[in-house]
């Protein structure tokens, strides 16, 4: 835990060369929103998009579970279709 805790993203893993869509509970205090918003501007990417859970925490697939199951729907049918569903 002690490394999982003195890692910092915005150095470390600067870029990706794919797409990236970021879940993020707007109450999160294991991964804490500022740190996630910080990321998301820092990181560079074809295309990135932060997505806020506004009713979750750090697990938005079981705290929002139809809204996250859209937002899956969602990436599937742009990587699909390459078109927003």
């Amino acid at each position: 835990m002690p490394e999982l805790a003195a890692l910092d993203l915005t150095h470390t893993l600067t870029r990706l060369n794919t797409p990236i869509v970021m879940a993020q509970g707007r109450h999160d205090q294991v991964a804490p929103p500022s740190a996630a918003e910080r990321y998301a501007e820092s990181l560079q990417a074809p295309h990135k998009q932060l997505v806020w859970f506004e009713q979750s925490a750090h697990m938005p697939h079981l705290e929002e579970p139809g809204r996250f199951r859209q937002l899956l729907a969602q990436v599937r049918q742009v990587t699909v279709n390459g078109q927003p569903a």
